[in-house]
């Protein structure tokens, strides 16, 4: 259990001419259940507003035979996916008050009978909420330098009327909204302010600011006021540690107590959630023990005598504590970041005066139907089973139910094995928690062989990776831990007696801990895992090298790394193809080429000395964000790239498709941007014979003839999400296989599963 310090703080009164500042914002995470939290005395509501299927949503529990269900969900009356609906979100009483992202809108609802039903709409959305009685704050933030403001509404016999505005010189205000009585509590970016209500308005009756208004602190992040006792939480205080200010009411508002880590760690965010209750000071605190995350409460006589709770043993990164909402008799406790950021929410009860861990809340997304059996789907008019498609049919789908994975565990990357014996095709899959192997034998019937599990000690991790070598797979993941490089025998999938089975490496090397991707030649059998960190010989990112002539016993073989490219200047890597050069440029013809995706530029080397690799050449072009990813025609006259985040910065308005022309490896030519029918990012790419196979996101795999290099057309596509829109941003595929002898091309899309598809022939 972490000891706490309380000290004093004095805390200037706020000036008109306070600096604009950034605020910290938490990463969105993919459903969010969990993201807002609220309770009434007969009511729980759970936030849901990221969903990725549905539009956002409320869900609204009640208790019946001793257990919390679900009697009613709130969605907005334009409902969508992606709408953000939910969050922020506040309840009292009969009423219950949120908003929505796109369009901007805030939203009133109140209980009718037993229903709760629209009582208002708002043309606006918030940045804050805050509901009691017949008093309702609503807090707008403006742009980073502007101000913001708190609109305050009053319920009366004939609904819910605007009755003040309240402002204040300090940017970001209305970050933050907390009410109790007649009396308002807005915070801001680095300041919070008091306001009574006299009888005619909200009158202002303290302002205060930080020390420090620097982008570390986030003082007015989370605001909550309870009689004479108020909390101010500054979440990112002091490297992310984070800090919370207690203020006392003794005839005027005064800083008390600061109540802080005495030995924080970067990223604990203690006070990223606060609630002033009769029993003392509750803090939330999402990052602690490696983002597990924890409860803290503190008598308001003795802030030293700590109650800690927490979500539970071996809960991982659950971001307990992230959302908070404390009843008299129960409290709910938002875990968002849980199941990987599916969410989750946790109760609490109270029994006399200990508050102890009740039921886990959450709503599991439900599984699409798989497709197996008889004949491909036939792309007719336009779709296949549901899905949108041109030209090409769907063979099968393994939903990610029948893969067997874990609530919130997403897809990533795919790679194939043809087994030189039998000439059986396998797919190889890659996922948060480790790497699971499918017979294709029949892809119309595809047989799930078994699992590898992720590095004992290392957490799950949304890069993972896979390319294979002499009937071996090695398998690198990022952002994870001690990971190392898994070797797999391949040949055991010959006869596998119990699938699904559990299967364990047979080699493992420790040369590196986390890389981004790896990258194999199997003309040299050597290996260049790209992007390395947390440990190991991370060569800067770029090329680390590794000998795999003996699959069981593979040994570093030296570094590459063009400082020249990379957002850190170490030459770091994201991605790469390495070949033995036969493309038209003499003076490079039978040597070892790798061409790597840098953030920045390309860059190709000559890496055939693994002692001493020799950069070439980059190529850098306008608008770019990040290069991310591509690979070579088979002539090796032209190398196609991608980068990821363009549509996402808004510098382009489709998907763009970088063309080089290579055919001078000291001199690469960018000869045309090919843009795609959507505004979806793109991700993975790869090329087969005249074929280019790009996996973009949204849009699903697309298919671009590139029979005239510098002018690919699109052929082809099957898009394998049937919901939402083509537009920027990370859901759907993530890649393909398209090297399979049959034809087939198998597709891994995130929250979706393992798609079988093939392209139809020319004519049919």
């Amino acid at each position: 259990m972490k000891s706490f310090a309380a000290t004093c703080l004095a805390i200037a009164a706020l000036a008109g001419n306070a600096s604009a500042q950034s605020y910290y914002h938490q990463p969105k995470p993919v459903a969010a259940f969990g993201g807002a939290v609220a309770v009434t005395e007969t009511s729980l509501f759970v936030a849901e507003p990221s969903g990725f299927t549905h539009p956002g949503r409320v869900h609204i529990y009640n208790e019946a035979d001793g257990a919390w269900h679900i009697t009613q969900h709130l969605e907005a009356p334009d409902a969508a996916v992606g709408d953000g609906f939910g969050r922020p979100l506040a309840a009292s009483g009969t009423t219950v008050l949120t908003s929505a992202r796109t369009p901007s809108r805030t939203y009133f609802f109140e209980l009718v009978g037993n229903t709760w039903t629209q009582a208002a709409q708002l043309p606006f959305g918030a940045s804050s909420l805050a509901v009691q009685d017949h008093w309702a704050l609503i807090g707008v933030v403006g742009g980073q330098d502007q101000p913001g403001q708190v609109f305050v509404y009053r319920k009366s016999d004939s609904g819910w009327e605007e009755t003040a505005q309240l402002t204040a010189e300090v940017p970001g205000f209305g970050t933050a909204v907390a009410l109790d009585g007649n009396v308002a509590l807005v915070g801001a970016r680095g300041a919070v302010c008091f306001y009574r209500w006299d009888g005619t308005t909200f009158v202002e009756e303290a302002c205060f600011q930080g020390p420090d208004l620097g982008i570390e602190r986030g003082f007015g992040a989370a605001v909550h006021i309870n009689g004479n006792s108020a909390l101010v939480g500054a979440p990112t205080d002091q490297q992310f540690t984070g800090s919370v200010q207690v203020f006392r009411y003794r005839e005027t508002w005064e800083a008390a107590e600061l109540l802080r880590l005495e030995n924080p760690e970067r990223g604990e965010r203690f006070g990223t959630a606060v609630a002033a209750t009769a029993e003392g000071f509750w803090v939330g605190i999402p990052g602690i023990n490696g983002g597990t995350g924890e409860l803290q409460l503190f008598p308001s006589d003795d802030v030293q005598d700590v109650v800690v709770i927490g979500p539970g043993a071996d809960a991982g990164r659950t971001g307990f504590g992230m959302t908070l909402a404390i009843g008299t008799s129960v409290a709910l406790v938002g875990m968002p970041s849980a199941a990987y950021g599916e969410g989750s929410a946790r109760l609490l009860v109270r029994d006399e005066d200990v508050w102890a861990l009740d039921a886990e809340l959450f709503v599991a997304t439900a599984p699409l139907d798989p497709i197996l059996g008889g004949d491909a789907v036939q792309c007719d008019a336009g779709a296949a089973a549901g899905y949108e498609c041109g030209q090409v049919d769907l063979v099968s789908f393994l939903p990610l139910s029948h893969l067997g994975t874990n609530r919130g565990v997403r897809l990533s990357d795919v790679w194939g094995w043809t087994d030189p014996e039998t000439d059986k095709e396998y797919g190889l899959v890659g996922h948060l928690e480790g790497t699971i192997f499918v017979d294709l034998s029949d892809p119309s019937m595809p047989i799930v062989l078994g699992e590898l599990p992720r590095t004992a000690g290392s957490p799950g991790s949304t890069w993972r990776d896979i390319k294979t070598y002499k009937d071996h797979a090695f398998i690198v993941a990022d952002g994870a831990g001690e990971h190392g490089m898994q070797v797999f025998d391949l040949t055991r999938l010959r006869a596998v007696p119990d699938a699904p089975a559990q299967f364990t490496t047979d080699a493992h090397y420790d040369g590196i801990h986390s890389a981004h991707n790896i990258v194999i030649n199997e003309e040299t059998g050597y290996a260049f895992a790209v992007g390395a960190s947390s440990g190991g010989q991370s060569c800067g990112g770029g090329l680390h090298m590794i000998d795999l002539r003996q699959p069981l016993s593979p040994t570093f073989a030296g570094c590459f790394a063009d400082e020249s490219t990379g957002r850190r200047g170490t030459g770091y890597s994201h991605d790469a193809q390495c070949v033995i050069y036969h493309g038209p440029d003499a003076a490079y013809q039978g040597q070892e080429i790798c061409i790597g995706s840098n953030e920045t530029a390309i860059s190709i080397a000559d890496i055939t000395d693994k002692e001493n690799p020799v950069a070439i050449s980059s190529g850098s072009y306008p608008d770019a964000s990040y290069v991310h990813q591509g690979w070579l025609s088979e002539d090796h006259a032209f190398f196609y790239q991608n980068d990821e985040l363009d549509e996402i910065s808004q510098r382009v308005d489709r998907t763009r498709t970088l063309v080089w022309d290579v055919s001078d490896l000291d001199d690469p030519v960018l000869v045309n941007e090919y843009y795609g029918p959507t505004g979806a990012t793109d991700h993975n790419l790869y090329v087969h014979e005249n074929l280019m196979y790009q996996t973009n996101n949204a849009s699903g795999l697309r298919i671009v003839d590139i029979t005239d290099r510098a002018a690919p057309r699109e052929v082809g596509f099957f898009d394998t999400t049937p919901y939402g829109t083509n537009d920027a941003g990370f859901n759907g595929t993530w890649s393909s296989y398209p090297y399979f002898k049959s034809g087939i091309i198998v597709v891994t899309s995130r929250r979706e599963g393992l798609f079988i598809v093939k392209k139809q022939s020319v004519g049919s």
